[in-house]
């Protein structure tokens, strides 16, 4: 009955196959109420916890108002912006541009008194949302996805970052609602190009992201362990081509910038930070092997302050190991390297963590491990193959548990009870 009453996409609604594609139907279209759902109640509860004043460290903002006024550069730099790069009488952001592109359109609507953290939180939203999404492709439960999905939201360091929004929480929020897209994309091996561009755009909000581009490649073109050679050769080279042609803009872009701020596309504008390679921790330069330690202290090791006088035990600005603050992440041990979406998820991971633990900084000012984030999509894929094979109440009760460590730690630190 192609195109009658009673059909489901030209198939006989009474027909086994027209069932079965009208049961699809619907639970597509409930799967995107969750997620829009999930996106809704994230987006309030970040706007709900986060701070009533206005974001002093709002360099994305006044970028946004430069790019609207065909600057790339600012014209004065308030004292409490330490890290702007002066030459030639105006002060350059050294940061990748993405978030002051994503804000250019709030900036034109509400002028630069916008409160970054409010489009911090509304990005953030959608992130869970898409995240949602991308949980829906592997197969779990209902029950299952929705509980990742607030882990994800109100468990890690997300939680806090999103919902504070300043200038370096807001780079990490812009990058991990892009490269969630690509999943998406990646893992229904649609579009590559596409692909491509989204994972650049989270490039040029954080450049370490660069190198989970691996994963995305072995999505689209179904690669899987051990490696073999696609059936389809011609499609899985046209993928990659794709892929690469769509990543590739982004970093032409990103060239580009730098040639026109610095006079070399390889000029990033971090060294040129006033100072910055005086800091105690940036004796051996901005990377180092020797900085590895500190890296693995703080990701493993480091804990809650502790003291005698109340709440007892909070936040400390170094951060908080990841165990500590998501100890849902503990079940990532149980995943399988046979199961090719973990493997090149691993990898990616493997790969982006060589410039996130040789770099002098761990992060701080943060709560957890806030550099985490350029891997929290890909950690949760890994995530959601392990929970394939059914989600124990221990589980469960480590997805409380993540959630109730990382909502007491935004309340600590709103209420002031955070120190280094």
């Amino acid at each position: 009955m192609a195109g009658g009453t009673g059909s489901v996409r030209g198939v006989a609604a009474g027909t086994p196959l027209g069932r079965a594609l009208g049961a699809a139907r619907a639970r597509i279209g409930r799967d995107v109420l969750i997620a829009v759902a999930l996106g809704i109640l994230a987006t309030a509860v970040y706007l709900f916890t986060s701070s009533r004043d206005r974001e002093n460290l709002d360099y994305f903002v006044r970028l946004a108002d430069a790019f609207l006024n065909g600057r790339i550069h600012l014209t004065e730099a308030p004292s409490w912006l330490t890290e702007l790069i002066p030459r030639d009488g105006v002060w350059y952001v050294p940061y990748p541009p993405m978030p002051a592109v994503m804000l250019v359109p709030f900036v034109l609507l509400l002028g630069t008194d916008l409160h970054q953290q409010v489009a911090s939180a509304l990005f953030g939203g959608v992130a869970v949302g898409l995240t949602y999404l991308v949980l829906c492709r592997f197969a779990l439960a209902e029950r299952v996805r929705v509980i990742l999905a607030l882990v994800f939201a109100f468990g890690t360091c997300f939680f806090y970052t999103a919902e504070t929004g300043n200038t370096w929480y807001l780079s990490h929020v812009v990058a991990v609602m892009f490269a969630t897209t690509a999943v998406l994309l990646a893992l229904q091996r649609r579009w590559p190009l596409l692909v491509g561009l989204l994972l650049g755009f989270a490039v040029l909000s954080r450049l370490p992201v660069v190198l989970t581009a691996p994963f995305y490649a072995a999505m689209l073109v179904g690669l899987g362990w051990p490696v073999r050679m696609p059936a389809d050769r011609r499609g899985a080279a046209r993928s990659i081509l794709l892929f690469g042609a769509g990543l590739a803009v982004p970093l032409v872009v990103l060239a580009a910038y730098n040639v026109a701020r610095f006079g070399s596309p390889l000029e990033l504008g971090y060294a040129l930070i006033p100072g910055v390679l005086d800091e105690p921790y940036y004796q051996e330069g901005i990377f180092s092997i020797s900085y590895i330690p500190r890296h693995v202290y703080a990701i493993f090791f480091r804990s809650w302050n502790w003291s005698d006088s109340f709440p007892w035990v909070t936040p400390s600005w170094w951060g908080l190991a990841i165990l500590l603050t998501t100890p849902l992440y503990l079940w990532l041990l149980k995943a399988r390297l046979q199961d090719p979406r973990v493997l090149y998820a691993a990898i990616a991971v493997g790969l982006t963590l060589i410039p996130l633990v040789t770099h002098g900084n761990v992060g701080f000012t943060q709560f957890g491990y806030r550099f985490s984030l350029d891997l929290q999509p890909l950690l949760f894929v890994i995530l959601a193959t392990v929970f394939e094979r059914g989600m124990s109440r221990l589980a469960a009760a480590a997805a409380a548990l993540s959630i109730l460590f990382s909502t007491y730690g935004v309340w600590a630190i709103g209420a002031g009870y955070v120190a280094f």
